[in-house]
């Protein structure tokens, strides 16, 4: 089978190192992101020494995985892409700038903590839905009255207050 002018690119390009090399398409997949993205980052200069072959084509290696893999996470977490390369700048100088960096991801320690204090203030509203959801089902299989919402949670504390232990 032939190899178009692209592939023999990237095979040649791969075969001028041992390291395992990966096309653009493998990264988008791999992490689920448009090439548009990558070229993005590698404009920005999140995505730095990626090797183009003559035809244009984008040779990845192992650290653009390595860095794919910190800016993926940086963004679940909710850093903005302005911070995200002012870290790998910072990262770059780093016997200048190690306290920044190690402010930076302080603050963002605190964002993220905040978030999932959030989040479980969120996920018990939701269990409550769940709970009264379920409820309400149940009561119309029974052909019973719909409960009020406010009123099952009362009805629910009630519960719980005389099932509990006394001393």
């Amino acid at each position: 089978m032939a190899h178009s002018s692209n592939s023999n690119d990237i095979i040649n390009e791969a075969k001028k190192t041992d390291l395992p090399t990966y096309t653009i398409r493998q990264i988008s997949n791999l992490y689920k992101l448009p090439a548009s993205t990558l070229r993005y980052y590698e404009d920005l200069g999140l995505l730095t020494d990626v090797v183009h072959t003559a035809s244009g084509a984008r040779i990845y290696n192992q650290s653009h995985i390595d860095r794919l893999g910190g800016i993926m996470c940086f963004k679940r977490t909710g850093l903005s892409i302005a911070k995200i390369r002012q870290f790998y700048l910072y990262e770059e100088h780093m016997e200048d700038h190690a306290h920044d960096i190690s402010q930076m991801m302080i603050d963002h320690e605190q964002d993220i903590l905040n978030q999932i204090e959030e989040l479980q203030n969120d996920l018990v509203h939701i269990r409550e839905k769940v709970r009264y959801y379920a409820a309400v089902e149940d009561a119309i299989k029974k052909g019973e009255p719909i409960p009020e919402w406010h009123q099952f949670f009362a009805n629910e504390k009630n519960k719980n207050e005389n099932n509990g232990c006394k001393n």
